[in-house]
């Protein structure tokens, strides 16, 4: 008899605590509906966010350059406030602003980096999704100034490794200016370096820069909140209930005593 009595009071205890659960059941759908309020109005009151990637890839680049300095050249001229505010000029009708992407702010007359989560726009990568530039807007004029800028940039580019591969042709020529009896390699090199000029010329670019992609809304994340607001607001509710039972039953015992 003493081995079934714990069993038997096990299930009674079992039976006790979803009783209480369905006693208090009004109770703590009372508070996940306060829970869902205060969630649904964090939601009104926090701006959505949006965004877009501009993929881009290296496609055309003198046989002397690697792809990692196609990448970081572009880095570099994205961020670079005179090409910027050249561009701009050229452009005309721009709703675009340095300081919205800006990779540093000035506080208090220091110049600190800003916070990725300020930038209207970040040079990001992916192991799948390659390198692109992403942007937090679903305007579709900033996006395509965006894309627009990055063109401009890549057209800057272009030049610039035109001009650089002809001055290697041009040392390579005043060191060896018989190419028929130079070496293979020295030949081979000269030959890719023209064939890289000849393409560019001919419209090939640096980068291949894809349209931007349609916005994305990534925050706030309305099922995720509403359904921890859900979870949360039961949680109080049960331990709201029992705590008020535990309180109940210790008064009567208190009384009885």
């Amino acid at each position: 008899m003493s081995e079934v009595r714990p069993t038997y009071d096990d299930e009674i205890d079992l039976f006790e605590f979803f009783k209480t659960l369905w006693d208090g059941k009004w109770l703590i759908s009372a508070f996940v509906a306060i829970a869902l309020l205060v969630g649904s109005g964090s939601l009104l009151l926090k701006n959505a966010v949006y965004e877009s990637k501009l993929i881009y890839s290296v496609d055309t680049i003198p046989p002397f350059y690697g792809a990692n300095k196609a990448s970081t050249d572009f880095q570099n001229m994205f961020y670079s406030v005179s090409l910027f505010e050249e561009w701009k000029k050229n452009s005309g009708d721009t709703s675009l602003v340095f300081d919205d992407f800006s990779t540093t702010e000035v506080v208090d007359g220091f110049v600190l980096s800003k916070n990725e989560d300020k930038q209207l726009a970040t040079l990001a990568s992916e192991k799948k999704g390659g390198s692109f530039v992403l942007v937090k807007s679903n305007q579709l004029p900033i996006l395509d100034d965006f894309f627009e800028y990055a063109a401009y940039i890549n057209e800057l580019l272009k030049d610039e490794y035109v001009v650089r591969a002809k001055e290697e042709l041009k040392i390579i020529n005043a060191r060896f200016k018989d190419l028929g009896s130079a070496d293979s390699s020295i030949v081979n090199t000269v030959l890719s370096i023209d064939r890289y000029i000849v393409t560019a010329e001919k419209g090939a670019k640096v980068l291949a820069i894809q349209r931007p992609t349609m916005p994305k809304k990534v925050s706030p994340k309305v099922s995720l909140i509403l359904a921890l607001s859900v979870v949360l607001g039961g949680m109080v509710g049960v331990f709201f209930i029992f705590i008020r039972n535990a309180i109940a039953k210790r008064k009567e015992q208190l009384a009885k005593a």
